[in-house]
């Protein structure tokens, strides 16, 4: 439902006249960048696309009305609290609501259009997921459904192998705490604010060559110095979780919402479709 949103906010642009045109929406070395210069380049860039999604999206939504159908408020409202919850805080997120001149109750309106449309495809393509359909398609992807075997994992990163090699020997020798040595010597800033530590890391996101020298350590063992990147690094291992095999009734509830977006994606452009050869459109140029 991009295209819906882009058109939603030109108009929005649009809509406050003479002066939200001359509103600055920045200033770059003084020169001031207005929102009807913003406006005009997104029509330009995105018109011809989003006048045929809004289009698209008034068919559906008549039909959505031709089956009597109506978003329900609470997931409305589920959706709303979502979207909010995506920011720092309520001020945050209306700022970024006013800053293209909407509401709580434009964004709400735009919501519910969009659970319209999807029930709406959902009516028409009569589209169903079944927990045997759930069943089947877990069957088929049980491995990658599951949850990898991962390591915690913490870096010390450097420039030069010099400096690696000097990190290594007060590791080894000295004993030094890998976590005060990485937020001392590390090159990265992230890894000297997080004291080295990279969180959990699944098998297979890392470098083969990083990949099988971590995992096969044991917590509180650490790597020889490696070439990585434009530098060199030093991995310990902190802890192993080990691989968790997937588990149906833990995961079915999302499993069903996907699978039901997949087909949802799949009817929506051609019940469009269907719907745009039986229509009277006229576009006004």
């Amino acid at each position: 439902m991009r295209t819906t949103f882009i058109a939603a906010v030109l108009l929005a642009l649009c809509a406050g006249g003479l002066r939200a045109a001359q509103r600055t929406v920045a200033v770059v070395n003084g020169e001031k960048i207005t929102a009807e210069e913003l406006t005009k380049r997104l029509w330009w860039q995105h018109a011809a696309q989003d006048l045929t999604g809004l289009v698209d999206d008034t068919l559906l939504l008549q039909e959505a009305r031709r089956l009597g159908l109506k978003p329900e408020e609470e997931q409305v409202d589920e959706r709303f609290a979502s979207l909010q919850a995506n920011y720092k805080n309520k001020a945050d997120f209306e700022k970024n609501l006013r800053s293209v001149g909407w509401t709580d109750e434009d964004l709400k309106s735009l919501i519910a259009d969009q659970l319209l449309i999807r029930a709406a495809v959902i009516a028409d393509g009569r589209i169903s997921v079944t927990d045997a359909d759930v069943k089947s398609f877990f069957d088929k992807n049980r491995d990658r459904l599951g949850a990898p075997e991962a390591v915690k994992l913490s870096q010390i990163f450097v420039n030069t192998k010099a400096e690696a090699d000097d990190a290594y020997e007060l590791l080894s020798s000295v004993g030094a705490d890998f976590a005060k040595l990485s937020a001392l010597r590390s090159a990265d800033a992230n890894l000297r604010k997080n004291s080295g530590s990279l969180g959990y890391i699944p098998k297979g996101m890392l470098q083969p060559e990083i990949e099988k020298a971590v995992f096969a350590l044991k917590p509180g063992e650490y790597t020889s110095p490696m070439a990585t990147g434009n530098g060199w690094s030093i991995f310990k291992v902190d802890d192993v979780r080990p691989a968790k095999p997937a588990d149906l009734a833990a995961i079915q509830a999302d499993l069903k919402a996907a699978l039901l977006n997949q087909e949802i994606a799949r009817e929506l452009p051609l019940l469009a479709a269907q719907l745009r050869q039986k229509a009277k459109i006229e576009i006004v140029k």
